[in-house]
């Protein structure tokens, strides 16, 4: 009786063991096959990593840089060399026309439109964000009518401009056909030569005054369409901070001290490119 007793003791233990083993064997799987599925979702993961990678530098190594400017060429659609025509408009101008004869100095308010050929190369680093750099040179008339000790008297004044800007792009509407976006100016420098400095007195030129040339920096703000790419159309603000009021060309006339100059600081810009 005893020895079966113990025979069912163990018999019970036994089953009791093999319950507990198949349950701690069932979790072990278990444990395994979340491990398993972890491990292969990490290495989709890293695969669809390399893939992107191999893809991006499969599309920028396939970019077409042979022919005419090929070398401006990039990953993105806008990246590209650019030219063409910017026309301004300048409201404020200040001509300044001094003689210490009299010790009388005249400040007379005028507008100019200057207008400048643009050139230049963009480049993005992404889809919707990239640089602008571009070099110009142009044409202003900054002319206009004085009144000089009670003479009624034309201070003639043009300048040519000429310099580089750099500006950063961001796009906000991005399409096929449609682009559109803000810029912002990180920097520009201009020279302005101011040439046929005169006064004209009833057509008759009293005197020719000294060209001059001044510098300027430019910060600038504003908004950009792109057309199929190609044709770009900007609208920019421009502020010039180099030219100042009596800071221009001086010259002793028949031993009178004269001075002289024009401050185009302000400019609003609208300007046609067609990028290559």
């Amino acid at each position: 009786m005893k020895t079966r007793k113990v025979a069912l003791s163990l018999a019970f233990m036994a089953m009791f063991s093999s319950l507990i083993y198949a349950e701690t064997a069932d979790e072990e799987i278990a444990r395994l096959k979340k491990e398993n599925e972890l491990l292969e979702l990490q290495k989709k993961n890293a695969d669809l990593k390399n893939n992107k990678a191999k893809n991006e530098s499969v599309q920028s190594s396939n970019v077409d840089k042979s022919g005419f400017l090929g070398f401006c060429k990039g990953e993105y659609a806008n990246t590209g060399c650019f030219i063409g025509a910017e026309v301004g408009y300048a409201p404020s101008v200040k001509n300044y026309f001094f003689a210490d004869y009299s010790g009388t100095s005249i400040t007379q308010n005028t507008y100019a439109l200057p207008i400048n050929l643009i050139l230049g190369w963009q480049v993005y680093g992404a889809k919707n964000w990239g640089w602008n750099f571009k070099a110009f040179f142009g044409y202003a008339g900054y002319s206009s009518d004085i009144t000089f000790d009670g003479i009624l008297a034309k201070f003639n004044s043009s300048a040519l401009h000429y310099g580089i800007e750099a500006s950063y792009l961001y796009d906000f509407i991005i399409s096929q056909q449609h682009t559109f976006g803000m810029n912002v100016g990180i920097g520009g420098y201009e020279f302005g030569t101011f040439i046929g400095q005169s006064v004209d007195i009833g057509g008759v030129v009293m005197e020719s005054l000294d060209s001059y040339t001044k510098t300027s920096f430019i910060s600038s703000i504003g908004v950009h369409y792109f057309l199929n790419v190609n044709h770009q159309f900007w609208l920019t603000y421009k502020y010039k901070s180099g030219y100042n009021v009596g800071d221009g060309g001086s010259r002793n006339v028949e031993g009178i001290q004269v001075k002289h100059s024009s401050t185009p600081n302000n400019v609003l810009t609208f300007a046609y490119a067609y990028k290559f």
